[in-house]
């Protein structure tokens, strides 16, 4: 029933009840007075009429309760149909604020994400952004939206923000005491890569000699500078704590340093096998033979140590860092170390003869180097 209807209709049942009730007082009274005469002077008369009027007032009273009973239930129904309208439109108006509110957040998340990118020198891209954010905001739907998210790291209910935890806190133990060997070369690639994973980075930068590449994707992780991606990993993590309410990740009280990178080294030095899978992206010619005369001036016995001292340190400087590692792309610098290389190992030759213990190390060094001066 329309609100017009319902106007129309509780006026015809006062004018019924209001019709009814004075047609019921002309019959009484037209009857009352047909059969009792004029006006009476006895007083039983009078008492009669009385208790008519009485009965007749009554009768009069309950039309109007039920009229007015009749009023009040169309008002009390007119109310409830505004309030549930009010109600709806309210709705509405909250739904397009979360709505507005939702689509302002992500749009904040992913300026977010911009500014991490050019702090970085936009050397990588977030792969997939409306991804990202739903598993930082998992909760976040246009009719929901929490501006906090909880780090939840047990291994039954954990979220994304918790395993991006577990894999720093992972590196933070092993920078603690970090190994130079093969098996540790091996466990530190695997936790690199489980966090390059998760951030689901892509590079879109120029390939660098020591960049990892993963399933063909090439990943931020460059194996002569392990500690620069744990902070672009941190810097990223710490940004997604800032946004959801939380606390930075505990930064790393030491570098894994050096130790990191000769374990990626040696581990990938030499390896062939699963290229496919995972494979250190390498263009410059002759950077695994700098490699491995690097590990092997190591061995060399402390007796040469004051020859080999000079192209020693350079290698160490060289490989500590991938910066160290790219000025090896200057021809000049290169054939420069190289030549070096050659005369350090050219003296301590000449303090050894045949059939000493380092002797075929050193002759062979030196053979390395002067192969390597050829090709360049």
């Amino acid at each position: 029933m329309t609100e017009s209807e319902g106007r129309w209709w509780i006026w015809g049942a006062w004018l019924t009840i209001g019709v009814g009730v004075v047609g019921f007082g002309i019959v009484l009274f037209t009857l009352y007075g047909i059969n009792l005469g004029p006006i009476s002077h006895e007083h039983a008369a009078w008492s009669s009429f009385g208790s008519l009027l009485s009965g007749f007032f009554m009768v009069a009273s309950t039309g109007a309760t039920v009229a007015t009973l009749l009023f009040l239930a169309h008002q009390n129904k007119q109310i409830q149909k505004t309030n549930t309208e009010q109600q709806r439109v309210t709705n509405a108006q909250l739904a397009a604020m979360n709505f507005e509110q939702y689509v302002n957040h992500r749009r904040f998340f992913m300026e977010r994400l911009n500014e991490l990118q050019a702090m970085f020198g936009n050397t990588f891209v977030f792969e997939n952004r409306d991804a990202l954010y739903n598993k930082v905001f998992p909760k976040n739907t246009p009719t929901n939206l929490e501006f906090k998210a909880e780090v939840v790291t047990d291994s039954k209910s954990q979220n994304y923000l918790g395993a991006l935890n577990l894999h720093l806190s992972v590196l933070r133990d092993y920078a603690k005491s970090p190994g130079r060997t093969d098996e540790n070369g091996r466990w530190l690639m695997g936790k690199l890569i489980n966090l390059s994973e998760a951030l689901d980075l892509r590079m879109v930068n120029e390939v660098e000699e020591g960049d990892l590449e993963f399933k063909g994707k090439r990943t931020p992780v460059n194996i002569y500078g392990a500690d620069e991606f744990v902070m672009v990993a941190t810097a990223i993590y710490d940004s997604f704590m800032f946004y959801t309410g939380n606390d930075k990740a505990e930064r790393l009280l030491f570098p894994m340093g050096r130790s990191a990178n000769d374990s990626l080294m040696e581990y990938f030095l030499g390896r062939k096998e699963y290229p496919e899978i995972v494979k250190v992206l390498k263009p410059l010619p002759g950077l695994e033979t700098l490699e491995r005369i690097y590990f092997e001036l190591r061995e060399i016995s402390t007796d040469h140590f004051d020859c080999l001292e000079p192209i020693y340190a350079r290698f160490l400087k060289i490989f500590s860092s991938t910066a160290g590692v790219q000025e090896l792309r200057d021809g000049v610098f290169f054939v420069e170390l190289l030549k070096e290389g050659r005369s350090c190992t050219a003296d301590a030759l000449a303090r050894s003869k045949k059939g000493d213990d380092d002797y075929d190390k050193l002759k062979e060094l030196n053979d390395d180097f002067e192969l390597l001066i050829s090709i360049n």
